[in-house]
């Protein structure tokens, strides 16, 4: 019966790697999507996700906190180097930072699971991210867009972010597997 349960239990592991491994191209599949879009619609999906965001804030009016403005500002300062930015700009720039912050969490994620490795997981959720962004800001070239070594290290940073967060999971996991260890 243990036998079983051990590679039932191999079995599992194996089809959440492939599993993993899926969303990771899934991932890399939508990042190469929003990169290839002509400025033209590009710009619609900005100015779509900026309206949605209006409406929202029409609602939970959240634009008129001071952690708001003080968060816009310093994003607006450290992305662009002023704050006399359009809100819409700041949007393109969160969604690189966002989409990147997935892919980083995501190859963390699945490299610690495949070997079980922190080291090694975090250089590959670092690394894998960022060699993807640079050769994404040169792809965009061929549609009609600009690249920018901006945007690359906003995308490291992201996935820089990922890693970390993923690491505090971590951790938070393993802390709260040894505590229910001790009061077993």
């Amino acid at each position: 019966m243990e036998g079983f349960l051990k590679k039932r239990s191999e079995n599992v592991r194996k089809v959440t790697l492939v599993v993993l491994f899926a969303g990771v191209l899934f991932w890399v599949a939508t990042i190469f999507y929003f990169s290839t879009r002509p400025p033209e619609e590009s710009h619609q999906q900005s100015s779509f996700a900026y309206n949605v965001i209006k409406k929202i804030d029409s609602i939970l009016d959240f634009s008129d906190t001071q952690l708001f403005k003080r968060v816009e500002r310093k994003l607006k300062l450290i992305w662009f180097g002023t704050e006399y930015v359009p809100a819409e700009m700041l949007i393109r720039k969160t969604a690189h930072f966002g989409l990147y912050f997935v892919f980083g969490f995501l190859v963390a994620l699945t490299f610690f699971w495949w070997k079980g490795d922190i080291i090694i997981s975090g250089i590959t959720g670092f690394t894998i991210p960022s060699t993807y962004a640079i050769f994404d800001e040169y792809n965009q070239i061929f549609y009609r867009r600009g690249s920018s070594l901006n945007d690359v290290v906003i995308d490291a940073f992201g996935a820089l972010v990922g890693v970390v967060v993923f690491f505090l999971l971590l951790a938070v996991f393993w802390g709260v597997k040894r505590l229910i260890k001790v009061f077993k």
